[in-house]
């Protein structure tokens, strides 16, 4: 009984044996035996079929002598026999074609399309250059944020050379579109410049200004708001240029009213006695007095002069009308004031005129800057008050 148990054991280990060798044959003789594509000594890749690998090569010549001009073919690869690791390194069908279409040495017709004489890419055709350029074009106007484009172009010269090119160097276009973008963010000379051309429109605040008006029922110098003002709103179209993506201009070109701005209003009043107007005049300007009212150099001096710096500001004494705000012989640059009653102020050698004949001025109100144009040795302001035309001394009315 023992030696028939043990002969059992032994023909159970014999069976397992011979399984697991036939298994091992079986995966290394039939599954994994195939073919070995090489170019001199570097392996391409691997292939099931030998005869596969025929029918997909004469389909890939087929393919090319009808896309290509003038292909040449040079055989210059082997197929081996040989085995492999894994099943998955067979390669077939449309990933066989690719492999064999980027790695064998297949030439044909192209060109070189250059940029500013810069290579960029070997192309079939013109049309395919165009159709990478108007894809550049298209992937720089959607980055730009504009409400509408006018227009989009190149400013790169363009140009094309024939040359002979093998397949593994032609790629589709939104791979060369894709690199393009790329260089073109990385380097400070872009291949491809962009220029677009678009409108952007926004809304606006409109300001209010301070209307000053005149008014014959109030005291001089007596304000009182008629209005309040209030903000409008206007819409604004500017015309942008962008080259690629940043933008190189902005300028209006149109601008809409959508709510009227309303302006504040103040009434200034302009009834005012004579004496009670001298007696609230103000400084018509910061600086020193350098030449009082009186006789100058055997000369009547009709006014005082006030020494300031250029620009400093000359305000108007008392509230009035602008009668003159011209050249004058002597005079320069000269302001004259109507405050009525009889009372006239003069403000002479100006080097800005800030108002206009006719206009009303408030009290305190800028109208000009000190200069010195005319008879002037120096920037100062010489200012007169005349009484019915007749000049009297203003120091003694100055605050």
């Amino acid at each position: 009984m023992k030696i028939i148990k043990r002969n059992e054991m032994n023909i159970g280990v014999i069976l397992i044996t011979l399984v697991l060798t036939a298994t091992i044959m079986y995966f290394n003789v039939y599954r994994f035996n195939g073919y070995k594509v090489s170019i001199g000594k570097s392996t391409i890749t691997y292939v099931k079929s030998k005869r596969e690998f025929n029918k997909t090569y004469k389909q890939l010549q087929n393919e090319i002598k009808s896309k290509y001009r003038n292909v040449i073919v040079k055989e210059d690869f082997t197929i081996d026999t040989a085995k492999v690791d894994d099943v998955a390194m067979f390669i077939s069908g449309d990933n066989l074609k690719n492999i064999m279409l980027r790695k064998f040495n297949i030439v044909v017709d192209g060109l070189v399309m250059k940029s500013d004489d810069r290579k960029i890419a070997y192309v079939v055709s013109e049309n395919q250059g165009s159709e990478i350029l108007n894809c550049v074009k298209d992937y720089y106007s959607k980055q730009v944020k504009v409400n509408s484009i006018i227009k989009t172009e190149i400013i790169n010269k363009i140009s094309y050379g024939a040359v002979r090119v093998k397949t593994g160097d032609l790629y589709e276009n939104s791979g060369i579109v894709s690199e393009l973008i790329k260089y073109n963010t990385r380097s400070k000379m872009p291949f491809i410049t962009v220029k677009i051309v678009g409108n952007i429109s926004k809304q606006e605040a409109i300001y209010p200004t301070t209307i000053i008006k005149p008014s014959n029922t109030l005291l001089n110098g007596v304000k009182k708001t008629q209005r309040e003002g209030k903000e409008g709103i206007k819409k604004v179209t500017s015309e942008v240029v962008f080259l690629n993506n940043k933008t190189i201009s902005e300028k209006i070109v149109a601008s809409e009213i959508i709510t009227p701005v309303q302006n504040k209003e103040i009434y200034v009043g302009t009834i005012n006695p004579v004496i009670l107007g001298l007696s609230n005049m103000n400084s018509p300007s910061r600086g020193s007095i350098s030449s009082n009212f009186g006789m100058r150099w055997g000369k009547m001096h009709k006014g005082i002069d006030i020494a300031a710096n250029f620009g400093t500001a000359i305000n108007v004494v008392l509230a009035g009308t602008v009668t003159y705000a011209a050249w004058e012989d002597g005079y320069g640059n000269v302001i004259k004031v109507d405050h009525g009653g009889g009372i006239e102020t003069t403000y002479a050698h100006c080097s800005v005129i800030n108002v206009k004949k006719g206009e009303v001025v408030k009290l305190g109100e800028k109208i000009g800057e000190v200069g010195s144009t005319g008879n002037s040795t120096g920037p100062h302001l010489h200012f007169e008050v005349r009484e019915n035309g007749e000049p009297i001394n203003p120091q003694k009315y100055i605050k």
